[in-house]
């Protein structure tokens, strides 16, 4: 099969924009006019555009924000009495997204052309996962399309929240990294060279920190080639090992055990697990597919795993609080909380108070770690530049010294 990216408008007058698989040219065209899609171009996927669609997808990103909107405005169409394909429609004029409008008259058209919602989303798996797609299918089958979107809309924003205040806690250390390297280049580059030159040439014999100032600021002027193409080749050695399911299930489980960044990590984790399970759980999903399906919603393997094992343990018969607390990445006080969920027939409910309760301890740990971040990378600073300037210095006093 033959990848083809397409440019084509719609019986409504709108821009679509896509990939389409196909043995030929001729074929693909075929497939896009059943469509009722107007063709503008239509060209063969080279290995670059591949390589850039399936590990970068700027094309194809739409914020969590923008769906958690998309998601709350069509359950609240839908709830109103008017139809899949007049609420698309309408959502696809609304949209400020170009790229999630293209999405969506995609999503209209092959609605038209007799799929499902679940169906017409999954053909769009960067922007609507398969956990998404799995609670919309269940709703479509149970009737409860519009309140299971609610629920999934609800939870897209409480993402959207809690990523926006991570990101707003990163800001400053962001910061003040990138305010350091700036500093440091500076100097590196403009200000330690003169000084050094008025030192060589004076054969003034330099002491100890002068003379590893000037063995950096040298190595650094002649081989900055050399640090760029070592820094660009570690960057595509790490890309590349990060797929290999072995090296990446060792990554994601040393991740999850370090000090720090360990329980922080494992709360995210739990956080999405409950999440996710309690969205499917409350659209109808039987419990062993809705773990099956949470499995990749986190995004660590090793997580993953245990989640598996959950599974397993609830195939052979074991309830989810028993089968939770076998596995070494979740806490007891999750465990209870879901047996008391399991007692009380209230399950779904108690899953998402655990995620609301995780994404707040994550949201504290964040702000406790960049409250000392900050002053930490002060300090560094302050450390670095106060050994540049004791490095230029000493050797000016001990000049001073002699001539007096």
């Amino acid at each position: 099969m033959i990848t083809f990216n397409f440019k084509a408008k719609t019986s409504h007058g709108q821009s679509v924009a896509g990939t389409i698989e196909s043995n030929d040219r001729e074929s693909a065209a075929a497939m896009l006019k059943q469509k009722n899609y107007y063709l503008i171009s239509l060209n063969k996927q080279n290995a670059l555009s591949r390589l850039v669609g399936s590990n970068f997808s700027f094309a194809k990103y739409v914020s969590v924000k923008e769906k958690a909107i998309f998601t709350h405005q069509l359950a609240t169409m839908l709830k109103a009495g008017l139809q899949m394909t007049s609420a698309l429609e309408s959502l696809s004029k609304q949209t400020r997204s170009k790229q999630l409008t293209m999405v969506i008259s995609q999503i209209h058209s092959d609605i038209e052309h007799s799929d499902s919602l679940s169906q017409a989303m999954s053909k769009h798996p960067v922007i609507f996962s398969k956990v998404y797609t799995s609670v919309i299918e269940a709703a479509e089958k149970s009737g409860s399309l519009p309140q299971t979107l609610a629920i999934l809309s609800k939870q897209l924003k409480n993402q959207s929240s809690v990523n926006s205040r991570i990101k707003s806690a990163l800001a400053y250390p962001i910061f003040l990294l990138a305010a350091s390297v700036m500093v440091i280049g500076v100097l590196m580059t403009f200000v330690i060279p003169k000084f050094i030159a008025l030192f060589v040439n004076a054969n003034q014999k330099l002491p100890l920190p002068t003379k590893i100032l000037v063995t950096i600021t040298n190595g650094f002027r002649e081989f900055w080639p050399v640090f760029i193409i070592v820094i660009t080749a570690g960057v595509c050695f790490i890309l590349v090992s990060l797929k290999n399911k072995r090296v990446r299930a060792f990554l994601d489980g040393w991740l999850l055990k370090l000090p720090i960044i360990g329980p922080f990590n494992r709360k995210i984790q739990l956080a999405r697990f409950t999440r996710t399970l309690g969205s499917l759980l409350a659209g109808g999903v039987r419990i062993t597919s809705a773990i099956r399906t949470t499995a990749g919603a986190g995004g660590n393997i090793a997580f993953a795993g245990q989640i598996a094992n959950i599974e397993q343990s609830i195939t052979k018969g074991s309830t989810l609080a028993k089968a939770i607390r076998e596995q070494k990445f979740f806490s007891e006080v999750a465990a209870n909380m879901i047996s008391v969920g399991e007692e009380t027939s209230t399950l779904p409910e108690m899953l998402d108070e655990i995620a609301q309760m995780h994404d707040e301890e994550s949201e504290a740990a964040v702000n406790s770690l960049t409250a000392l971040l900050g002053p930490a990378m002060i300090v560094v600073l302050g450390l670095i530049i106060a050994f540049v300037v004791m490095a230029i210095l000493m050797p000016i006093f001990e000049t001073s010294t002699m001539v007096g």
